[in-house]
Order: C-alpha cells, then sequence, then structure tokens
C-alpha cells in the first residue's frame, strides 16, 4: 500500500488531469497497438478454413509475442497452438477477405510465464531502413515509403516490380516478427542529405545524419544486388555506438538480427515483483503529469504507485516484471525518460526534455 501523498503532490493532480490528453501523445512512438490481432493465410486444403487460420494467427503471435521465431517449432508451445481457442478475443476477415484473428493477451501471457516463456511487450524500438539496390543492368535505386522510390540511371518495369517485391516483403518480415519499421520519405530534405552512393558505400556518418530527423532507435543500411541465385544481401545495422554487419542470402536476414537482439534485451521472463525506481527532474505538473502518463501505458508493470516527490525527486513503487536492465531499456524507448546514476541502488531515470539528445 502506498505512503500518504505530500501536501505539494496533491496540489499536481488538478493540473495533470487538464494536460493528460496532451502528454499522453507524446509517449509510446514504438509501441504496437494491435500486437495481439493477427492476419493470416490458412492452408486452402484445411477442411475446417476457420480453425486452421486460428492455429496458424496464433503461431504467427508466438513468434511475435516471444521474440523467438522458432517458437511455434518448441514442444513447450504445442498445447497454446492446440488450444489456440481458448485465447481468442475475435475472428473475421479483412478488406482483402483474409481472415483477422484477434487473441486476449492477458491470457496469453499468463500461459508463457507459466510455461517459464519470454514475453516480449508491444513497447519496441523503431528501425529505419536505407535500402539500395542495383539489378546489374545499369539500373540503380533507393527503397522508400509508400512506393517513392528514388531511380537511377536505367529505370525499367523490371526494377520497379523488384522494388515493389522489396517492400512487400520488408512489411511481411516486419509483420511476422511485431517490428515497427519505416521507410525514408525521400523527398527533398532525404535526397539533398544522402544519395544511392551513400547508402551503397555505407557511409555511416552521412545516413546516420540523415536519419535524425525519423528519430528511429535503430538504423538497418541494406543493399542489393542480383546473384548467381537469387540476390546478394548484405545488412549493416547501426544502433548507438554499435556497429554489426549482416550478410545473408534472405532479405530478411537483417530484419530478424534486429528482432532477436531487442527481444534479447526487452523482453521478461517470470512474474511481477515489487521494484522502488526513482525519476529526477519532476520540476512541474506538466513533468509530473508526462511520467506517469508514460509509465502507466507500460506493459511491463501492472501498477504504478507513488512514494514521494521531494527536490524534484519522484519516488514510485512499481509492480514490474522485468529486472532493472529491463526496465531501463523500455523506459528508454519512448523518449520521456532515460537512465540515470543511480539513487541508493535502485533503478533511477531523469525526464528527457525536448531537443536533448538519447
Amino acid at each position: 500500500m502506498s505512503s500518504p501523498l505530500p501536501s505539494s503532490l496533491r496540489g499536481l493532480l488538478a493540473a495533470v488531469a487538464v494536460t493528460a490528453v496532451l502528454l499522453a501523445q507524446s509517449a509510446g512512438g514504438a509501441t504496437l497497438p494491435n500486437l495481439y490481432v493477427v492476419t493470416v493465410s490458412p492452408d486452402p486444403a484445411a477442411r475446417d478454413q476457420r480453425a486452421a487460420a486460428i492455429q496458424a494467427a496464433m503461431a504467427r503471435l508466438l513468434i511475435r509475442v516471444t521474440g523467438n521465431r522458432n517458437a511455434p517449432l518448441d514442444p513447450v508451445m504445442r498445447p497454446m497452438l492446440s488450444n489456440a481457442d481458448r485465447y481468442l478475443a475475435s475472428y473475421g476477415l479483412d478488406r482483402q477477405r483474409q481472415p483477422q484473428v484477434g487473441f486476449l493477451r492477458s491470457p496469453v501471457e499468463q500461459a508463457l510465464t507459466a510455461l517459464g516463456m519470454p514475453v516480449w511487450g508491444p513497447e519496441r524500438p523503431l528501425t529505419l531502413l536505407w535500402v539500395a539496390m542495383d539489378d546489374g543492368l545499369g539500373g540503380r535505386a533507393l527503397l522508400g515509403a509508400n512506393d517513392a522510390n528514388h531511380i537511377e540511371g536505367v529505370s525499367n518495369p523490371a526494377m520497379t516490380a523488384s522494388l515493389k517485391a522489396l517492400r512487400t516483403e520488408l512489411l511481411a518480415v516486419a509483420d511476422e516478427r511485431g517490428l515497427p519499421i519505416e521507410l525514408p520519405l525521400l523527398d527533398l530534405e532525404d535526397l539533398g542529405a544522402v544519395t544511392f552512393a551513400d547508402v551503397w558505400g555505407g557511409f555511416e556518418d552521412r545516413v546516420s545524419a540523415a536519419s535524425q530527423r525519423y528519430r528511429a532507435d535503430a538504423v538497418l543500411i541494406g543493399r542489393v544486388r542480383p546473384g548467381i541465385v537469387g540476390n546478394e544481401i548484405q545488412w549493416l545495422f547501426l544502433r548507438g555506438l554499435e556497429r554489426r554487419v549482416v550478410i545473408g542470402d534472405a532479405l530478411r536476414d537483417g530484419l530478424d538480427a534486429a528482432a532477436d537482439a531487442y527481444a534479447a534485451e526487452t523482453s521478461t521472463v517470470g512474474g511481477v515483483s515489487a521494484t522502488l525506481i526513482s525519476v529526477r527532474g519532476v520540476a512541474s505538473s506538466a513533468d509530473y503529469g508526462r511520467v506517469m502518463s508514460y509509465l502507466e501505458q507500460q506493459s511491463v508493470l501492472q501498477s504504478v504507485d507513488v512514494e514521494s516527490l521531494e527536490n524534484g525527486v519522484l519516488n514510485l513503487r512499481v509492480a514490474a516484471r522485468g529486472d532493472a536492465r529491463v526496465l531501463e531499456r523500455i523506459f528508454s524507448l519512448g523518449g520521456v525518460l532515460r537512465p540515470a546514476a543511480a539513487t541508493g541502488g535502485q533503478p533511477t531515470f531523469e525526464i528527457v526534455r525536448t531537443g536533448s539528445g538519447p
């Protein structure tokens, strides 16, 4: 049970209500609101199309929520796959007449926790993709959002079709893994800051500078060209000081590497435990509202109780899944909080001011 609130804190509560709507919009930019809604194409030969769709959707959901692309093949998961309808929240068809299956989040998470499996919540890093394609026939292009490609040299229907196929595959893999991604707009600002040669050559400084406007947590730089058998793919993963080359024979390899890394860092195993955390820099009602609104949206927190607010330091008791390391990584995703030097051994954060660095 929480301690009585100090008078200084009680005085903030009225003002918080006024700004709550605006504050809620500023957080959770990398949150997947439809993580538990899955669109699938069931086996057309299945006798019971509805049952086949639900089971296929559960297999996809297990990949998304555990962060393990092989989760449906794990024998431990067989009961959840065989009894997928137990977790069913909704069933219908999307605009393309494909089955769209919704699952109940709490029962799924409880079942995974009981099985000792990881749970990867909807708060996830945002990855920006710069993809350069050389078709080997004189055509070179950058892949952009919303069919806005930038083609240099020879443009032909085959190049356009290849770019469309690349975009479709990338979006499909991102959907399968539950990975928030973004492609650049390739507008005048982008094209004035980076060229095909910059992306193809892996000029990290120029690409990273051009990526700042998108406020992504990481950048994947990809180069695609035809090989003897299929395409040759190379990815460069950039995140903070981390730099990793991913070479494979499939377009999805870069996205899989990113998703695997994120899931390993921010998924939780086990139940809920009480943890004390501190937040520094809470100097106004707007600061208080911003912090509380953000924390109350975090899926790893079952409850948030205020212990005290003194000299700009907000002390909270939270019921959380995950240790201090996981909480630091998850809380840092929304651009509201960042880790600070620990106070008394407990996890400590500070407010990120508008315009300040990560």
